[in-house]
């Protein structure tokens, strides 16, 4: 490989890694804190954000009827999803202080104001646009996630709270994942693009592991001898999995990013199917609908999506 490729591929790699890691406490964060019947179809609708991305940078303009059957699959796979875990969900009420307000307000205007600056730097520097897309989205999440948590923890173990209720935290860092997720999705597949499929998620997950590695020794995080040899193979299937899923996705995305996200956003179905079939879990009417609008949305994209 050439050496300037070669470097160009650490750099985004090292880009996804940070990406990924950050989304990934995030939402590990989200789910400790709950409630998962929010938590789930927030971060799941990581795919509008995107699909947003796909329309405002790769200019992937659909036609108005997909556009109707995106938004169906989309919007049936919410319905499903947050009426699974519990009958009635109240979304709690946001009441959050002037100190939090002030802080969310700096870390946006440091966020815009580095993005700036880095995008008027590399323009200067004259280099190519998509990478320079990719430059300032990977900075300005990276920003934001390690903003909030490093930074919201710690105002809420201090004077500073949120809100008494902790729920309202979790929706916070699930907000932050599904941030995190649509843009490290629209990043891989804008590497994709100029990279192929398989060199981008290789070099992802290398400097995500490292980066994760890295977290736990500085959280002095216990239990590595705890794992036994036949959970090995647990694992390493849970990544065979996860490299699967990824792989298929990045070959997707060089057709039409707008239509893999829209269609991989329906992973928390699975689950879902699982506990209707295995379990013999009740489905109430609005899952009905919402598996309704999924089958219908996704016949129309097979047959008109082209």
């Amino acid at each position: 490989m050439h050496p300037g490729s070669l470097l160009l591929l650490l750099c985004m790699g090292c880009g996804l890694g940070l990406v990924s890691s950050l989304t990934n406490l995030s939402l590990y964060r989200a789910l400790a804190l709950g409630p998962l019947a929010l938590i789930s179809p927030v971060t799941a609708s990581y795919g509008l954000i995107t699909m947003a991305l796909a329309v405002l940078l790769l200019h992937e303009i659909p036609s108005p009827f997909v556009i109707i059957l995106l938004l169906l699959v989309v919007t049936g796979m919410i319905l499903t999803i947050s009426t699974a875990a519990k009958e009635h969900v109240a979304f709690p009420r946001l009441m959050p202080s002037r100190q939090m307000l002030t802080f969310v307000v700096l870390v946006l205007g440091l966020t815009g104001a580095a993005a700036t600056t880095l995008f008027a730097m590399l323009c200067w520097l004259g280099v190519n646009m998509w990478f320079i897309w990719f430059s300032v989205l990977t900075e300005s999440i990276c920003l934001l996630l390690a903003c909030g948590l490093a930074l919201v923890p710690m105002l809420e173990r201090g004077q500073y709270r949120w809100s008494d209720n902790q729920q309202q935290s979790g929706v916070f860092f699930g907000i932050g994942a599904m941030l995190g997720f649509g843009t490290e999705y629209f990043l891989l597949s804008l590497a994709t693009r100029h990279l192929g499929p398989i060199q981008p998620i290789m070099a992802s997950r290398l400097f995500s592991a490292l980066f994760l590695f890295i977290y736990a020794r500085y959280q002095h995080v216990a239990g590595w001898g705890e794992i036994q040899l036949k959970q090995c193979g647990s694992i390493a299937l849970i990544g065979l999995c996860d490299v699967i899923g990824t792989v298929s996705y990045d070959i997707g995305s060089r057709e039409s990013t707008l239509m893999v996200a829209a269609l991989s956003s329906l992973y928390p179905l699975l689950p879902f199917l699982v506990g209707v079939v295995w379990y013999r879990e009740r489905i109430k009417l609005p899952q009905w609908a919402g598996t309704g609008m999924i089958v219908c949305g996704m016949v129309g994209l097979s047959l008109f999506g082209k």
